[in-house]
């Protein structure tokens, strides 16, 4: 679907990175040696305070009462403070560069996103979506286009022109508008203001990025959560849970996330999630090889 809202999060070191609480590892005996289980990311909604499937609905469809829709927003809040994530694993300990990522990288962040995506939509009895090698292709093309011209999250809307070239050159319908993409901002810390930060840092502010999505595109710090006035759109929410309009959301797609910085700005790492629905594919040679 057509978004047209942008999530950025821009927070300090102060504020806890992520607004994560440190998680303790379960030890593991393994032939007299202790070993550490890395803590798996979870996301829960937080249904029974507010945050429903019909709500979410309602409020893409722009039918949402006052009541439910502050509603909707106490689950919201909910849902930023009770979902924590701390990557423990020492493998993650390793540096990268976000713009620069190997191909294994990539597959790893792409499924390490899509897990926390199915897990909600399963929440909701929807079906999962589906990593894909030919969506990894086209969300590179979109970052290229994103960094050749230019443009980022920080940007008052989708790089259009850009994502329907990439569409173009992917075998996919380029005439449709902004149909494949869910963007977001990496945090800017005093800690990582570049391109470079490790997997754990990385996946963390993935997590951060999907709770901005799910929960009103908040924006903000751990501080802020408690404030209303942060959370004002489900649009993402409604993209990432099939929940747009009542019958034309796709039953799965394919998925994959890229990333794109700025020639001038280091600081800023636009992330490009994106899902493609079969119906939009034009061309599946084109789009698979």
């Amino acid at each position: 679907m057509k978004l047209g809202i942008k999530l950025l999060a821009v927070i300090g070191l102060s504020a806890g990175l992520l607004g994560t609480t440190t998680i303790v590892n379960e030890e593991v005996q393994d032939n007299n040696q202790v070993v550490y289980a890395a803590s798996e990311a979870n996301l829960t909604l937080p249904q029974t305070k507010g945050y429903t499937k019909s709500r979410v609905l309602k409020e893409n469809l722009g039918t949402i009462s006052s009541k439910d829709k502050q509603k909707l927003i106490k689950g919201s809040i909910a849902g930023m403070k009770e979902n924590t994530y701390e990557d423990t694993d020492p493998a993650d300990a390793r540096t990268v560069d976000v713009t620069n990522l190997s191909h294994d990288d990539q597959v790893e962040i792409s499924k390490f996103t899509l897990e926390l995506i199915n897990q909600v939509r399963n929440q909701f009895g929807k079906k999962n979506w589906t990593y894909s090698e030919s969506s990894l292709k086209f969300a590179n093309r979109i970052a290229k286009e994103y960094y050749d011209h230019d443009h980022s999250c920080w940007d008052s809307d989708h790089y259009v022109a850009g994502i329907e070239r990439a569409a173009k050159a992917s075998g996919l319908n380029s005439t449709v508008g902004q149909v494949y993409e869910d963007e977001a901002g990496l945090p800017i810390t005093s800690t990582f203001p570049g391109h470079e930060r490790t997997m754990k840092v990385l996946k963390e502010q993935i997590y951060f990025n999907l709770k901005q999505m799910l929960f009103g595109g908040f924006a903000g710090s751990k501080a802020d959560y408690n404030d209303t006035s942060r959370y004002f759109e489900w649009e993402h929410a409604g993209d990432l849970l099939g929940l747009r309009t009542t019958n034309y959301d796709a039953k799965t797609k394919k998925f994959a996330v890229s990333f794109s910085g700025l020639k001038n700005d280091e600081s800023r790492i636009s992330v490009h999630m994106i899902s493609v629905a079969d119906r939009y594919i034009k061309n599946y040679k084109k789009f698979d090889r």
